[in-house]
């Protein structure tokens, strides 16, 4: 039998990562060329690619692709572990393979039991350490799972509805009454809502993402196959036919990132800012309202005079999502909670979430955080 050395092993190893390095470079060119022939300054596109934190990443695509995945078909390493989840009495649903707010719950008993991160998820190695664990949930534990199974799904984000997070929304309220009067006044639009706003999208400014917009934006362009970002399909059985359906939702969400990162090429350069240090959300919304850079284009406002749209600035990023609520069917009427809910939605569809601003918002008016 042929043996392989160390060195030998190791300069293979080395190859490989020097491989996948060339060819998610090349991924990014081909990026970087469209951006230059569809009339983005071909500076601009070198200057801002050149900057070293601007890398690629799958994990835009990746877990955009893996939510998608999950939502049709289910996903084999959460039905696993709903499954052994069973028998510790971390979960009593069904085993569907659908992540739930019942499953993300023992999740996060889980971790919390283990000394681990409570974020609420899921993994291959949660998986692997489930399988090895034999102790059972501690009963307090197992009937408090229990009870949030018989209550249902909250209504709100609980992340959001707790004193810290109020607290610092209160803090933003007070600090910035000034500009949250006069967007009231120009969209008619309540400061306890903008706030509310606020503190589900960023806390109030305080995290504006983790990743660079630009390279979040990009890696999504540049993954117009499913085959770019399977490392997050560890665990998982996809067929031929699963691969071939998730590669047409990853042509379909690389051209929308495309056309956001063109979006936001035109508005660091219609103001004269920076892409390449502008932090954002995992699928690239930017400043403390969170906009995509399509919407910023159409709803941007200069709040405070200066000549430059900054999302980055209160005083834009307030009168911005302002002039989107009003332009999103908002009248202006503060007794008309009903209309406000429906231009809250859609800034974001979902139920939850409105169900959050708003108790972040009546919170502020003195009363109970609640919907």
């Amino acid at each position: 039998m042929m043996r392989i050395s160390f060195g030998a092993r190791l300069l293979g190893a080395c190859l490989m990562v020097l491989l996948a390095t060339a060819a998610l470079a090349a991924e990014f060119d081909a990026v970087k060329t469209r951006l230059t022939a569809d009339g983005i300054p071909a500076a601009q596109v070198k200057a801002a690619f050149s900057r070293p934190d601007v890398r690629f990443s799958v994990d835009p695509m990746g877990k955009k692709l893996l939510e998608m995945y999950t939502s049709k078909f289910g996903s084999d390493v959460v039905r696993e572990l709903q499954k052994r989840f069973t028998e510790l009495g971390y979960f009593s649903g069904p085993a569907n393979g659908r992540p739930d707010y019942l499953f993300r719950s023992g999740v996060r008993a889980f971790q919390r039991e283990h000394g681990l991160p409570v974020d609420g998820r899921y993994s291959l190695d949660m998986l692997t350490l489930a399988v090895q664990e034999q102790a059972k949930a501690p009963r307090q534990v197992q009937d408090d799972l229990k009870a949030l199974a018989a209550s249902g799904p909250p209504q709100m984000y609980e992340a959001i509805i707790t004193p810290e997070r109020l607290g610092e929304a209160k803090e933003f309220y007070l600090a910035n009454k000034a500009v949250l009067d006069e967007v009231r006044q120009r969209y008619g639009v309540p400061p306890e809502a903008t706030v509310g706003l606020l503190t589900v999208e960023t806390r109030a400014g305080k995290f504006l993402g983790d990743n660079l917009a630009l390279n979040n934006l990009a890696s999504m362009a540049a993954s117009s196959k499913a085959s770019t970002v399977m490392s997050v399909f560890a665990g998982e059985k996809v067929t031929p036919e699963r691969m071939a359906w998730l590669d047409s939702k990853a042509a379909e969400k690389a051209a929308w990132a495309y056309n956001e990162l063109k979006a936001l090429f035109t508005y660091g350069e219609r103001n004269k800012l920076d892409i390449a240090a502008m932090p954002g959300s995992i699928y690239g919304a930017i400043g403390v309202s969170q906009f995509m850079p399509t919407s910023l284009l159409r709803f941007g406002m200069d709040g405070d005079g200066d000549g430059v749209v900054d999302i980055f600035n209160v005083r834009d990023a307030v009168n911005s999502m302002g002039n989107y609520l009003r332009a999103h069917g908002f009248t202006g009427n503060l007794d008309d909670e009903a209309t406000l809910r429906e231009s809250l939605f859609r800034y974001n569809h979902s139920e939850t979430y409105v169900n959050t601003i708003m108790a972040v918002a009546h919170y502020l008016k003195g009363g109970q955080a609640l919907p």
